[in-house]
């Protein structure tokens, strides 16, 4: 369950964004940080992104079955679905950080989230 959990989280992290013109401002290399605040599931982990044109790319995996947006105010909003499996994030990007929080009710799971450019 918990190498679920943290598959998972990193499929939210690094799902495709949806490209504008106020993505821009988020291409670059970025380290996620998140953490488990109440629930079983992983207690935390940190991985590095890439964001360009929109997208976020980690190498190796394929994620699927993943709704994002970033609003031009840099809202975050994730919606990962992988079997029964579903995981919520939100949150905000702003300039060189970003924060919000996750949610993965199958597990009764939540945490916070925090991004920093690299």
């Amino acid at each position: 369950m918990r190498l679920l959990t943290g598959l998972a989280l990193i499929g939210l992290i690094t799902a495709p964004l949806p490209a504008s013109a106020a993505q821009k401002d988020y291409n670059g290399r970025w380290r996620i940080t998140a953490t488990t605040e109440k629930g079983q599931c992983m207690k935390g982990f940190r991985l590095s992104i890439r964001i360009a044109q929109g997208k976020a790319f980690m190498i190796g995996h394929s994620l699927s079955g993943t709704k994002t947006a970033i609003s031009s105010r840099g809202q975050v909003s994730i919606h990962y679905v992988s079997g029964k499996d579903v995981i919520t994030a939100t949150g905000k990007l702003k300039g060189e950080a970003g924060a919000g929080s996750w949610a993965y009710p199958g597990f009764r799971c939540t945490g916070r989230w925090r991004a920093q450019r690299l």
